[in-house]
Parts: structure tokens; C-alpha cells; sequence
């Protein structure tokens, strides 16, 4: 049963380029959702505590930061503050054995590889929409 209200999707990552072309290509191929982005964990949190800002149904959220802590270190913070409300899809442009396996121990839905071209990148958000927009139901 697909869901009618508006799918925000915070994506977390410190790479502009990644959240524009989600942006560009979501107008296009999944124009109900809005990609939200914002580039540190510490961002991440003061929006999610903005009582103002529209509450993410969907969290993509970059393993790699450059920054002392990574996605992997913030993922247990983000569950426990979103309670169960938003699914957190980790990220990476590479993978490795090591973080997929903490990817979900500690607590993603996913793990997915950042796509390298721009073909890649639609599929990826077509897929977005078909799973979590048109197959899943997410909490209100």
C-alpha cells in the first residue's frame, strides 16, 4: 500500500554533489519525495530537532565523513533518537567486508554502494521509489 503523504528523505552526507543529484534527479523520476540534505551528524541532529522542519520517513546516511566520527559511529545515536520512525540506509562511494557487517549490527535497514554515473544514480532513486514509496508502508 503505498503511503500519500509527502516522503522526506534526509540524506546525510558531506558531498554536495551527492544530495544535488539526488535532488535533480528525484524532481524527475520521484517527485513525491523531498531530499533534504545536510552535511555532518551534527547537522543531522539539529534538524531533526527543528520542530518546524518536515520529520524524515527515510534516512540515507553516508558511512564516510571527514571528520573524526563516521556514519557508522552516529548510526546507534540516530536510531535511538528516531525511535523506530525513520529506516537508515547506510551509503559509501566503496564497501568493505568490515562495514557492511556493522552496517547491521548496528541497526541499518541497508547498506547500498553510491552509484558512479549519473545512469546509476537514477536507477538508484527509481529503486528508492519502488521500495520504499510504493511497496513498504513507513510510520506516520
Amino acid at each position: 500500500m503505498p503511503t500519500e503523504t509527502p516522503l522526506t528523505i534526509l540524506v546525510i552526507d558531506d558531498e554536495p554533489p551527492i544530495l544535488e543529484m539526488l535532488q535533480r534527479i528525484g524532481q524527475q523520476a520521484f517527485p513525491e519525495a523531498s531530499f533534504v540534505g545536510v552535511a555532518s551528524p551534527q547537522q543531522a541532529f539539529a534538524y531533526l530537532n527543528d520542530e518546524l522542519a518536515q520529520q524524515p520517513k527515510l534516512i540515507l546516511l553516508d558511512i564516510d565523513f571527514q571528520q573524526s566520527v563516521n556514519g557508522l559511529d552516529v548510526l546507534p545515536q540516530l536510531r535511538a533518537r528516531l525511535q523506530g520512525k525513520a529506516p537508515i540506509i547506510m551509503f559509501s562511494g566503496h564497501s568493505t567486508d568490515t562495514n557492511i557487517i556493522q552496517t547491521y549490527e548496528k541497526g541499518a535497514v541497508a547498506y547500498t554502494q553510491k552509484p558512479q554515473d549519473l545512469a546509476g544514480w537514477r536507477a538508484y532513486v527509481e529503486r528508492l521509489k519502488t521500495y520504499w514509496h510504493q511497496t513498504v508502508v513507513l510510520p506516520n
